[in-house]
């Protein structure tokens, strides 16, 4: 965990924890009461968690994508 700050977004934390900005959604599905559905940016001042293990989280994603 950690506390946001004014220009956060989630592509640059996906970035700077997973170096991959494409996670971003990770940071979205594990944040849902502090990010914007229609914006990459988070609210300052926020305790924001990071998900250890972005691996657990693309696995289950493509299980559920698997069964479409």
């Amino acid at each position: 965990y950690f506390f946001t700050e004014s220009g956060d977004r989630l592509d640059l934390l996906a970035y700077e924890f997973y170096k991959d900005s494409s996670l971003w959604w990770i940071l979205a599905a594990a944040n849902p009461l502090i990010t914007r559905r229609d914006s990459y940016i988070v609210e300052p001042g926020k305790q924001f968690r990071i998900p250890v293990n972005p691996q657990a989280a693309i696995q289950q994603y493509k299980n559920l994508n698997r069964n479409r």
